[in-house]
Parts: C-alpha cells; structure tokens; sequence
C-alpha cells in the first residue's frame, strides 16, 4: 500500500479534486467521478480529535459509494497521538490514503497551530508524519503552501516531510500570508520535484485539464479547486463545455445524491450554494438567485429547473459561451 501512488503513476499524470471545507462530500465526489471515473478524490478535511471523539461524525462522514474509490482522507490538526488515533478508525472505512491538512491558512485554524501553521511549527509536523506513518498500512501525504511568508523554506521543509515518512506532496502555490489572493506560483514546485524522490502534486489556479497539462512539466499530477465549483465538466480530458441543458439536469442529479446521502435539512443547506454556483455565469442568474438558495425539497428545485427550461427553451442546447450571444436570453436578462 505505501507504493499506491508510483502504481498510479503508471497512467501519469495524476489528476485529483481538491479538499475543499464544505464541498468534497460524497455527493461532489460522485458527480466528479461520473465526468472522469480516473479522477482521485480527496475527502473534506475533517478534524483527527472531531472523528476520534465522535463515532457519530466517522460514521457520516467516512463511509463511500463504490465510485468514489480509491477515496483520500484528509485530517487537521496539531497532536501526533490524536493522528493515530484517527487513523485507526479511518482505517475500517475502506480508504486508499491519509492525507495530512499543512495548507488551510484561515485565522482560526493556523492561531491554533492547526493547517499551515504546521509550516511554521515544523518540529510537530515532522513528528505528526512519522507517528502516523508508523501508526498505519495506508500510504500518507501532506498537502501545504509554499511557505509561510516566502517559499525559500520549501524545498527543506518537504525534505524532512520526505524522511518523515510522507508518500506524496502536493503544494498549493501560495504562501499562507497570501491566502488566496495574488497570483500562485509555481517555479519554486518545480525545484521541489527535483528534490524529492516521492511524488509531487500541485494545486493553482487553473482552468481545466488543457491548461494544467500546458504547465505540468515533470510534476506528477496536479488538483482542480474552484474552478469545479460550478463545473464538474473542467475534470473531462477534453475541456467539454455543458449546455443549459446538461447543467440543469446535473443541478437535479446532485440534489438527489445529496438526498441520499444526509438528512433532510442538512442537504438542502449544503446544495443551495451548488445550485448558485452552477448558473454563475448565466445573464439571468439573479433571477432565480433567490429561489435557488430557499429551496426546501427536491419538489422546489424541480420546480424552479422546469421554470428554467420552458422560459429558455430555445437555448437549452447552448453552451454557456454561446448564452450572451442569444438575444431571447439577453431580453430576458433581469440584470
């Protein structure tokens, strides 16, 4: 199990989704899956003392559907032992691989020394991935930033991670004072990947599969983030752009894996900011902006898509660069 990735560099390049809080569930995995079945998914990252201390959030959160193998865990958090603990009982759930959370820089997360504020507090970081790395048979990674202020510490940081036991690095092409803003880079990731022997993934702002495979290089794989948000399509080797139509169906089919999924209040809450992001970039989003984020049931949304479709028939076969260009949308365009 520690050699998972080099079997998997066989058919390079890897190509992953990234943890995102609050949006990689089973549900967004599913859908990401369906696009590109080739596709490695990486679980919201979920704290190692939440799922140690609750039985309830394991059991929610770490069960899969089959289509999502082979599944990445990724936990938070700052004590090597809870690490452990984690990883037992991530171990019963089936998954490919533990996935260490060094790059998240929200306030709240890095002033508890947690996400990236392991970067700076490399001592514990360093004895989170070997205690872990002993602890279990799954292969372990880390995720982190190009550094806190600066990436001259990259290469050094990731050489120890390296020796620690880490399988895997992705880097996510900012620094945390950067957070994200300013553009990423990615000259310093491609120094690391002549530096280390194991794996090298990035995560940067991209737009689909064709862009990164123009930047790639001799990395090994690279991650897709926001610019899923509205478009599980960006996954497709061939950057296929959706019709009205097949978003609008996706919008139904998510809503009903997330149905199956979680309770009832809980989907509603977690698809409307879906809903919202799959028409973006539609004229007359406003429109439906509203209904899309108090939807109560899968009859409302139903509802509301129906609506969509017969005041745009004429257009449910363009492709949302075409949509400006049709003047029944245009006339109809509330903004």
């Amino acid at each position: 199990m520690k050699t998972f990735w080099q079997e998997q560099l066989k058919n390079w390049p890897i190509i992953a989704l990234a943890p995102m809080d609050w949006y990689t569930d089973s549900a967004y995995r599913q859908i990401t899956k369906k696009i590109n079945p080739n596709v490695y998914c990486f679980t919201e990252f979920f704290s190692a003392d939440w799922l140690v201390h609750s039985k309830f959030l394991a059991d929610s959160v770490l069960p899969h559907h089959p289509s999502e193998k082979p599944l990445i865990v990724q936990i938070f958090g700052k004590d090597p032992e809870m690490f452990v603990q984690a990883a037992k009982i991530i171990e019963k759930y089936d998954v490919a691989w533990i996935d260490i959370n060094m790059w998240c820089p929200a306030k709240k997360v890095i002033n508890s020394w947690h996400g990236s504020g392991l970067i700076i507090n490399s001592d514990t970081a360093f004895e989170i991935v070997r205690r872990l790395s002993e602890a279990t048979h799954l292969p372990i990674s880390v995720k982190t930033r190009l550094g806190w202020n600066w990436s001259e510490s990259l290469i050094e940081f990731c050489k120890w991670l390296e020796k620690a036991g880490a399988n895997l690095i992705t880097v996510h092409g900012r620094t945390t004072k950067q957070a994200y803003t300013g553009l990423a880079d990615f000259t310093q990731i491609y120094e690391l990947k002549k530096a280390l022997k194991i794996p090298v993934i990035c995560n940067w702002d991209i737009k689909n599969i064709a862009d990164w495979m123009s930047k790639l290089k001799d990395l090994d794989g690279f991650m897709i983030w926001r610019q899923s948000f509205w478009n599980p399509w960006a996954f497709s080797m061939d950057w296929y752009i959706p019709t009205l139509w097949e978003i609008l169906s996706m919008m139904e089919e998510h809503a009903s894996l997330l149905i199956e999924t979680k309770w009832v209040r809980k989907w509603t809450l977690d698809i409307r900011k879906h809903l919202v992001q799959y028409i973006k970039w539609f004229p007359w989003v406003s429109k439906y902006r509203k209904r899309l984020v108090q939807i109560e049931s899968l009859e409302s949304l139903q509802e509301i898509i129906s609506d969509i479709r017969w005041e745009f028939s004429d257009s449910l076969d363009l492709k949302v660069e075409q949509i400006e260009e049709n003047s029944h949308i245009v006339e109809n365009c509330s903004l």
